[in-house]
């Protein structure tokens, strides 16, 4: 419950049917909820600072179901172990593992409410849930009371007809990302400006290459007005990446959710390093490489490997991405995507209530 002002643009948000309610306090929330016929999806972690929102929950008769259908690709060691120091370490396992093991706790107490249903992307990550064999399995009530296997998040108005090759997009991961800051690994104001610098030559080098249009696809939390600034004659965009993606030739990232939509549209990728990030963002990209064995780029060193050849060995890599895409996702036509997922969970709900 932060009681300041939330900014947000709403000319990013067209749908007129969209309202946004700000609760200024846990009693203005609870007359909300009491009020309101409400289908929730609860996406909020098991962390102390949500603890008393799931507790009110939990004296509501609310349908709750939950979602992780980007798709990503995640290391707990590697997010909350390896990559920090020990102060970080030590308050990692306080907000996550500690506080996980409350919540279970919590909710086999009944003073929590389990999430009726979690739709889930990832086929190893479905597996793990459902094969979990631990002292929380034994003793303690699960988390979700139903898992359900759904596509990953592409594009879903795609055509062919829409489908391009016109741009080399790169996907921005935000120079200080919140994820890379809390670790960290902030930035300073040189580091950043080497950074773009190498980007923008990285950028256009390939473009040369390739004849095609360089675009930089921000992140939602990056700042338009301080990537612009050291970044020239390269169009910048925000909040349009399904679109460019839709017409990229080549998709270039570090590590970024919206990759996935790539994979889906069997679009060459090139999974590109920088030291100038720090540890936690490049081993977070490696972990791509790893599993995709994807054509890997470094800003320090990269111009003997952006020629023709290179060109053929993207396309060839496409192989490998669908069998990646196979082994990880839900991706057949049995399985539905979240938006279509949750319109039936609420007219199943709507009708068994009516």
């Amino acid at each position: 419950m932060i009681k300041k002002k939330i900014t947000f643009n709403l000319k990013n948000f067209k749908n007129k049917k969209i309202f946004f309610f700000h609760p200024k306090s846990y009693s203005e929330l609870n007359n909300f909820l009491k009020k309101n016929k409400i289908f929730l999806i609860n996406n909020l972690s098991p962390k102390f600072y949500h603890l008393q929102i799931h507790l009110m929950l939990n004296k509501l008769n609310i349908h709750q179901v939950a979602f992780d259908n980007l798709g990503e690709m995640s290391s707990y060691k590697l997010e909350n172990w390896d990559a920090v120091k020990i102060d970080k370490k030590i308050h990692f396992f306080y907000l996550k593992k500690i506080s996980y093991i409350i919540y279970r706790i919590l909710i086999f107490l009944k003073f929590i409410k389990p999430i009726n249903k979690l739709f889930i992307a990832r086929k190893d990550l479905l597996k793990k849930y459902r094969s979990r064999s631990n002292i929380f399995k034994i003793f303690f009530n699960t988390r979700y009371v139903n898992l359900h296997p759904i596509k990953p998040k592409f594009p879903i108005n795609k055509k062919k007809d829409d489908i391009g090759t016109k741009f080399i997009v790169f996907l921005d991961q935000n120079v200080n990302h919140k994820d890379n800051t809390s670790r960290g690994y902030a930035l300073k104001k040189n580091k950043q400006i080497e950074y773009f610098r190498k980007l923008q030559n990285y950028l256009i080098k390939l473009s040369k290459l390739s004849k095609k249009k360089p675009i930089i696809c921000l992140h939602p939390s990056s700042s338009y007005k301080l990537y612009s600034k050291h970044i020239k004659n390269i169009k910048i965009v925000q909040f349009k990446t399904d679109y460019y993606i839709l017409k990229s030739f080549i998709v270039i990232f570090h590590d970024s959710s919206s990759v996935t939509s790539a994979f889906f549209l069997n679009k060459r990728i090139i999974n590109l390093k920088s030291d100038i990030l720090g540890y936690y963002i490049n081993k977070r990209s490696e972990l791509y490489s790893r599993k995709v064995k994807l054509v890997t780029h470094n800003l320090n060193n990269y111009e003997d490997k952006i020629n023709k050849k290179m060109l053929n060995l993207l396309k060839k890599n496409i192989k490998k991405q669908k069998l990646f895409l196979k082994k990880t996702f839900f991706t057949d036509d049995n399985y539905k995507n979240l938006n279509v997922a949750i319109s039936e969970e609420i007219n199943i709900l709507t009708k068994s209530n009516s």
